[in-house]
């Protein structure tokens, strides 16, 4: 199956309904809110991806407290997941803008 976009991102259908099935969390109706938190903290994932560069970007949306996986691909972001931060993560992530201003 290929990847769907919109004017922002792409994304891999399959993995869009697994993670709404499993996490109830839609990442490309959600990532707009992530980004729009004023808070936002966006950070390289130090995971290794076969070369990809991966970013997490850890935002307050509707009083919950979430992660956004992204890489960039050409002119858009493309989505890969998205879930809900617990208390050890958020205090160590959130609001510290490692890279908000790039």
């Amino acid at each position: 199956m290929s990847n769907e976009v919109n004017n922002k991102y792409s994304w891999h259908p399959g993995k869009r309904e697994q993670n709404i099935k499993e996490r109830g969390l839609d990442f490309v109706e959600l990532a707009d809110d992530v980004f729009a938190d004023p808070n936002v903290a966006i950070e390289v994932d130090p995971r290794p991806y076969g070369g990809e560069v991966r970013f997490l970007a850890f935002g307050m949306v509707r009083g919950a407290r979430l992660c956004l996986c992204y890489t960039p691909r050409g002119v858009r972001l493309h989505l890969i997941t998205i879930y809900k931060v617990n208390e050890r993560l958020w205090r160590k992530h959130y609001g510290r803008n490692s890279l908000h201003d790039i």
